[in-house]
């Protein structure tokens, strides 16, 4: 191992700890810090930043990685794939102007606060400049990561900030697949839905029973509580933190324990995933996730695959019927259950959509997104374009902004590029499942009695355990047999609430 690439690993150990420094805090103003407390956290979270870009614009980091390039031969592969998402986060860092890395703060932070006054309004009005603003500098982002990464696109180059090697050719073949089945599932869901028996409604559960049934879901599917902690309250649902000290929050309603028992479900999935990742990489590029389409696959493969399965419905519906004293109540029955949670109804809110028509929510902010910064359409067509959309997709339209175009925080704080995460996520939570339980066929068996340990130990050791070495095609190929695609996600929804099998 050449000197260079010794001093790389060290200054790369320094960052990765600074950046969990910032988790941390991070997850600890979202849980118990004072609001008081909010101006001194701004003035940490900024050091940390400061002192993280300084470290890594360094100018003699540009020199490690042109001496270590040199001698790359010398290093294992694991080490090349080291080296190479080294040059990336260096590429990234020192490809924008300092200026431009001020106004995308700046701007991110006047975004948040003013989507979070004016948007239940929805004051279109106020918030017009900030979206024209946060679509223009994202454009320009684009265009110079585009150049210096070798992207085809400034749209894709935004993308792969948020799912390093996502390529748009794979979201634009598979979201148009769904995009033409999405319409006729819905409407055959919604029929045959209509033909049954409404659910029973569960009624209040007691949070302290709710608790107790998160707590045991979240042990079973195997989080490390000594590496890690969920905090109880009305909180906004979360995880972050670090491998070694995970955080996770829970929003609990009296009258909906479905919600956070899923929610825990969710999170979890993403703790296991940090937790899971190679303790022989950590603090190093090549032992951190790989972004967040994977994250979400990891976080759904718990929540929509296995903890919706017959399986553990049934197991769920004898859980609760024991913890809560409702013996023989038919609410908790397996079928009521699944009743109430594969209920389908086209809505305009996004983070409250069922599974079936979620999608149509990414697919359609995907679209627009990537024409924007296209400069196919600008910000006078976004609200006719999307109130478009919503009626192609749904057969709805939003009565007002808030509940349309200006319903999510994403686009002003400039976060262009995350949204088709979501649904590429649960596109990859089915395949994975699917190849976990052809390979592992006791699965199902395990998840009957409440116990996930040989999923959890597929997930390990075919996602987890590889960190960032693999690039997404080699890490779903290695695990599935093929790259990501959307064919596994359309039958699972199409056995879920049409009972079979995709008809194309």
């Amino acid at each position: 191992m050449s000197a260079a690439y010794q001093k790389l690993k060290e200054r790369f150990h320094t960052l990765s700890a600074l950046s969990g420094a910032d988790s941390i805090l991070y997850m600890d103003s979202m849980t118990v810090m004072k609001p008081g407390s909010e101006g001194d956290r701004a003035e940490q979270s900024m050091a940390i930043a400061t002192a993280h870009h300084k470290l890594l614009t360094d100018p003699a980091v540009g020199d490690w990685l042109a001496a270590a390039d040199a001698d790359k031969q010398n290093l294992s592969a694991q080490d090349r794939v080291n080296l190479s998402l080294m040059r990336r986060e260096w590429v990234i860092a020192t490809a924008l102007p300092e200026d431009m890395v001020r106004e995308k703060a700046r701007l991110s932070l006047e975004g948040n606060n003013l989507h979070t006054q004016y948007r239940d309004a929805g004051n279109w009005a106020v918030m017009k400049p900030i979206y024209e603003r946060a679509f223009a500098l994202s454009r320009e982002v684009g265009d110079i990561l585009k150049d210096r990464l070798g992207f085809a696109t400034a749209y894709e180059a935004l993308l792969d900030q948020f799912s390093p090697g996502l390529k748009l050719a794979t979201v634009e073949r598979e979201f148009a697949a769904l995009e033409k089945a999405l319409p006729p599932m819905i409407a055959e869901a919604i029929d045959l839905q209509g033909k049954r028996p409404a659910a029973l409604p569960i009624g209040d559960v007691r949070l302290t029973l709710q608790k107790r049934l998160n707590h045991n879901l979240m042990m079973a599917l195997g989080f490390d509580s000594s590496r890690g902690l969920a905090y109880n309250g009305d909180m906004h649902p979360l995880s972050d933190g670090t491998p070694d000290d995970s955080r996770l929050t829970t929003r609990y309603k009296k009258s909906d324990m479905t919600e956070a028992l899923y929610t825990t479900a969710h999170e979890t999935g993403h703790s296991l995933y940090e937790q899971g990742t190679p303790r022989a990489w950590r603090y190093q590029p090549a032992g951190h996730t790989m972004g967040m389409d994977i994250h979400e696959s990891q976080s759904m493969v718990m929540e929509q695959q296995a903890c919706k399965t017959p399986e553990y419905l049934s197991y769920l519906s004898a859980e609760t019927s024991r913890l809560f004293g409702r013996p023989a109540d038919p609410a908790l029955s397996a079928d009521n259950l699944a009743r109430t949670l594969f209920h389908v109804e086209p809505s305009f809110i996004r983070i409250y959509a069922d599974e079936l028509t979620y999608p149509g929510h990414i697919i359609l902010r995907f679209n627009l997104e990537r024409d924007m910064i296209a400069g196919r359409i600008n910000i006078d067509d976004l609200p006719d374009a999307w109130n478009d959309g919503m009626k192609k997709t749904f057969g709805i339209v939003p009565p007002d902004p808030s509940k349309g175009h200006m319903q999510d925080v994403h686009w002003p704080t400039l976060s262009i590029g995350y949204f088709p995460a979501y649904t590429l996520g649960a596109m990859g939570a089915a395949q994975f499942f699917a190849a976990a339980v052809k390979a592992q066929p006791e699965i199902r068996g395990e998840i009957a009695g409440g116990q996930f340990k040989t999923l959890r130990s597929w997930l390990e050791k075919n996602v987890h355990g590889h960190g960032s070495l693999l690039t997404q095609d080699q890490l779903f190929t290695a695990a599935t047999g093929e790259p990501l695609n959307a064919r596994h996600y359309m039958d699972h929804l199409s056995r879920r609430y049409l009972g079979h099998d995709f008809k194309p």
